[in-house]
Order: structure tokens, then C-alpha cells, then sequence
């Protein structure tokens, strides 16, 4: 009996450990992940000066769309969850064979992206058909498109490159310099903005130019982080390697599941061409605010999330990779109500001072604040299906997640449809969130089968008692507008949208440790 207690025990003191780890990796890869984000509402702020919400930033952000479609279909997510699982495998045979496994890839990689880049070039007038139908009757924005696809379209490539890398990095546990990559487009973007644009009869062709630059940026700094963990890339055309096999047979379902979330934003963005003009631009801004606690929350833990499950069940340990799971799922939806709630409440406030200046006027405010609102009741659901779809991958099944993933975008583009007839563009950001939903609760219930419930009376208790902190939060937002109203100028605009958003979590928090939440707040600083 007392050996039967030490091996519960080691096991228990083994998961606490497990889960400690992946939540430690979640929290380095959510900090690089604010300061990539903060860079990325500069950029914005400066992208609204420049283009406004009018036909030229309706133009930019279409052409834009077209790589970074491609690049999150076909590459970040999609490339990551394929690879992280047979690496994972492959490095237990030996490191040996996972280098080799890894030039054969990226050698493959290389000649396909080439390819499709080219391809894409000579077949841009058609792509844009495809994404943005409305502007064929506008000679004058499906000419601007047009070109800066053209000009923008080689980042596909490099960023393709650099998302392999990302993977490898992820997979030996290595997850800084992937998590502030994406700070260098911000940067580069930024530079364009600032030093090209005014030299620009058309200031968006520098911003196309800044694009690429940061492409490039991003694929020349993972070298470096790559030969420390002792992977140098060399040319290999041993494509016929069974790993290289199991990784496309993961591959290629999961690029409609990985997928789903931006297959539901891009016909949104399709839908929009159809209304009237800022339309596009309206869902771009609120779709960046959005992207802020997903990328700190829901891909943060995701990414934390993918080489730990893996690891376990690789070794066949799928008990530890099912306490990881809802240990995840509940530290997931626990810090992302907050920001739910904050981003419903306080989104006209935050659109105004990001954005409300220059050629941004403040009825492009009051229309974005809207969409976002729109878009923050899917926030948990996003959160939610980046997790439960990187569990998937775990364990190899890419099916179920494709399956899924088709359901739901069915759902949006039926909801889209008919939402976009009463409410226009907030209609199209509602569909998105609610077909979201669906994805998350057919995923919830697969993984129910393999792993039991995911949530326990304990879980379930900390959900309750982090949506009583959120209702205190709000009565704290709504005493603050009480007492200091919303000022018109922007520098004190920021200091009050940096008082309100600083005391709704301080409000959060306090309650959560009135709640009960002593343990769970510790352990959350600690991480930190």
C-alpha cells in the first residue's frame, strides 16, 4: 500500500510538474507575444494616419490579405501541427534522423513555396476575383489591389520558410525567437510608414515595400536560434522518407481545420467587398484588436501546448497529456473571460484612441467599435479552438478536426449570408463568432471521447468565480465613466483608457482572490 502511495505520488508530483512547464512556456511565448502585439497597434495607429478606412486602405489591406490567407492556411498553423508530432517521434529515434527528416522537408518546402509564389504572381487578376469580387466594378481599387498583391505576394514565401523554422524551434522547446518574430513585420512596416511613405506618391507601395522587409527580417533571425539547437538546413531530396509521408497525411486535413477561424474571416472579407466603402477596413481594425488576447491567450497556450501533448504521447503516457489538456483548457478560459468583457465594454473607448486621427474619422470609430463587439463574443470559442485542435494533432488525428472545421464553416457562411442583410459588417463578425462555436463544441466532444471530461466540478467552480470577478470588473468601468468621462483629447485618451483597462484587472484579480482564488492567482504570478 505505502509503494502504491510513493508511485501516486511521483505520478501526481510528475503532471504538476508537466503542467507547470507547458504553463511557464505559454506565459514566455504570451510576453514576446504582447510586445509584438503593442508594436502591431503602433503599426496600425500609423496605418490609419497614412490610409484611413477609405479605398485606398480598403486596397491595401485586400492585397495584404491574399499572403497572410495563404500563409496561416498553408504554413504557421497548419505547417506547425503537422510537424511538431512526427518530430517529436523522429527525435526519439535520434537527432540524427530528425535532421535528415528536416532537410528533406525544408528542402521540399523551399521548392513548393517557390512555385506557388510564382504561380500566384501570374495569376493574381483571378485570386482576386476570388477575394474580393466587389471591387471589379471599381476600376480605380481593383487596379491599387491588384499591383500591391503583386508586390506583397513574395512574403508567402519567405514567411512559409520561416514557419518550418518556427516549428522545429517550438519542438525542442525553444520558444522565444518564434514568439518575437512576428515583431519584425511590425517593425518593418513601421520603418515603411515612417522613412518610405513620405517619399511615395502612393504611400501604400511603400507600405508593400515594408511587407516584404519584414518577411525577410523574419527568416534571416531563425538561423541563428536554429544552430544553437544544432540544426544547420542543407539542400536533401530524400523525399521518399516515411516520416516526410506522415507528415503530409497530417498535413493535408489540417489545412481546412487549422484554417477554419480565418476560411470564416476571409469570407467575411469577400462578403464586405459587397457592401459599402470601409467595410473591409472595419473588419481589418477590429480583427487586429481581437487578435491581441488570442494571440496572448488562445495561441499562446496552444503553442505551449502542442510539443508537451506530443511528448506524452509519444512515450504513451496519456495520462499526464489529459491533465495537461484541462489544466490548459482552465487556465485558458479563466484569463480570457476578463478580456471578453473588457473588449465588449470598453471597445468604442479603445477604437477612438488607437485609431481615431487623420484620415480615420470618428464615424470609422463607432462602426469598428461595433464590429469588434461582434467579434469578442467568439473570443473564448477562437481561445478554445486552437487548443482543442492542437490536442487533436497530438495525438495524430487531423480528421476529426477537418470534419469539424468544414461543419463550421458551412454555418458561417449561412449565418454570414443572412446576418449581412440586417446588420452589414457587424453581421459578418457575428457569424464568424458564432460559427466558431459550433467548431469548438463538435471538438469539445470529440476529445471528451478520448481523454473523459475536460472539466471538473473544481474547473467549472473557477469559471463561475472568474465571471463574478468579470461583473465587478464592469460596475468598476461603469464607476470609473461615472466619475471621469471619456475625454476628447488623445494624449489624455490614452491615460484614460490605460487607467480603465489597468483597474478593470487590478478589480479582477482582487475579486478572484475574494472568490477563493488564492492558489490559482499564486501560481499565475509565479509564472509571470
Amino acid at each position: 500500500m505505502a509503494s502504491n502511495g510513493h508511485k501516486s505520488n511521483q505520478v501526481l508530483e510528475t503532471q504538476t510538474s508537466s503542467s507547470s512547464a507547458m504553463l511557464r512556456a505559454a506565459s514566455k511565448v504570451g510576453g514576446w507575444t504582447m510586445i509584438s502585439r503593442i508594436l502591431g497597434f503602433v503599426r496600425d495607429i500609423f496605418l490609419a494616419r497614412v490610409l484611413g478606412a477609405g479605398p485606398l486602405a480598403d486596397a491595401f489591406f485586400v492585397a495584404f490579405k491574399l499572403p497572410n490567407f495563404f500563409r496561416r492556411m498553408f504554413a504557421e498553423g497548419t505547417l506547425t501541427v503537422a510537424l511538431v508530432p512526427v518530430l517529436s517521434d523522429e527525435r526519439e529515434k535520434s537527432e540524427a534522423e530528425a535532421h535528415h527528416f528536416l532537410n528533406a522537408l525544408a528542402t521540399m518546402l523551399l521548392i513548393a513555396v517557390t512555385g506557388f509564389t510564382m504561380l500566384g504572381i501570374a495569376l493574381m487578376p483571378w485570386l482576386l476575383y476570388l477575394f474580393a469580387p466587389g471591387f471589379a466594378d471599381e476600376p480605380d481599387r481593383w487596379n491599387m489591389s491588384l499591383t500591391l498583391a503583386r508586390w506583397m505576394f513574395p512574403y508567402l514565401a519567405l514567411i512559409s520558410l520561416a514557419a518550418i523554422s518556427w516549428a522545429v524551434l517550438n519542438t525542442y522547446k525553444r520558444f522565444a525567437v518564434p514568439a518575437a518574430s512576428p515583431a519584425l513585420l511590425n517593425v518593418a512596416i513601421i520603418f515603411a510608414a515612417l522613412v518610405l511613405a513620405p517619399s511615395f506618391e502612393n504611400p501604400a507601395m511603400a507600405l508593400a515595400i515594408g511587407v516584404v522587409l519584414g518577411g525577410f527580417l523574419q527568416l534571416a533571425i531563425q538561423f541563428p536560434a536554429l544552430k544553437r539547437i544544432g540544426w544547420v538546413p542543407r539542400l536533401s531530396f530524400d523525399f521518399r522518407q516515411p516520416a516526410i509521408r506522415e507528415t503530409f497525411t497530417l498535413f493535408v486535413p489540417a489545412v481546412l481545420a487549422i484554417g477554419a477561424v480565418q476560411i470564416n474571416i476571409l469570407v467575411g472579407t469577400i462578403l464586405s467587398t459587397l457592401l459599402d466603402t470601409g467595410a473591409v477596413s472595419y473588419l481589418y481594425y477590429s480583427d487586429r484588436i481581437v487578435q491581441l488576447p488570442l494571440a496572448l491567450f488562445g495561441i499562446a497556450m496552444s503553442t505551449a501546448l502542442l510539443p508537451t501533448l506530443s511528448g506524452h504521447l509519444s512515450r504513451g503516457d496519456q495520462v499526464s497529456a489529459g491533465e495537461d489538456l484541462r489544466s490548459g483548457l482552465v487556465w485558458l478560459t479563466w484569463i480570457t473571460l476578463p478580456a471578453v468583457v473588457g473588449a465588449f465594454y470598453l471597445a468604442e473607448p479603445i477604437v477612438v484612441t488607437l485609431f481615431e486621427r487623420g484620415l480615420f474619422s470618428h464615424a470609422d470609430s463607432v462602426a469598428t467599435a461595433q464590429t469588434l463587439q461582434a467579434y469578442a463574443v467568439g473570443l473564448i470559442a477562437f481561445c478554445w479552438a486552437k487548443l482543442l485542435a492542437s490536442a487533436c494533432y497530438a495525438g495524430k488525428d487531423a480528421k476529426a478536426p477537418m470534419r469539424y472545421a468544414a461543419i463550421s464553416v458551412a454555418v458561417n457562411i449561412v449565418l454570414a449570408v443572412i446576418f449581412m442583410q440586417f446588420w452589414a459588417y457587424v453581421g459578418l463578425a457575428l457569424a464568424t463568432s458564432l460559427a466558431a462555436f459550433v467548431n469548438v463544441a463538435l471538438l469539445y466532444m470529440r476529445l471528451s471521447k478520448t481523454y473523459g471530461s475536460l472539466l471538473s466540478f473544481r474547473s467549472v467552480w473557477r469559471l463561475v468565480s472568474a465571471l463574478a470577478a468579470s461583473v465587478l470588473m464592469v460596475l468598476s468601468l461603469a464607476g470609473l465613466e461615472m466619475l471621469w468621462v471619456f475625454p476628447a483629447n488623445g494624449a489624455m485618451q490614452f491615460a484614460w483608457v490605460a487607467v480603465a483597462v489597468t483597474g478593470a484587472v487590478a478589480v479582477f484579480f482582487v475579486s478572484a482572490l475574494i472568490l477563493g482564488e488564492r492558489e490559482l492567482l499564486l501560481r499565475f504570478l509565479r509564472k509571470r
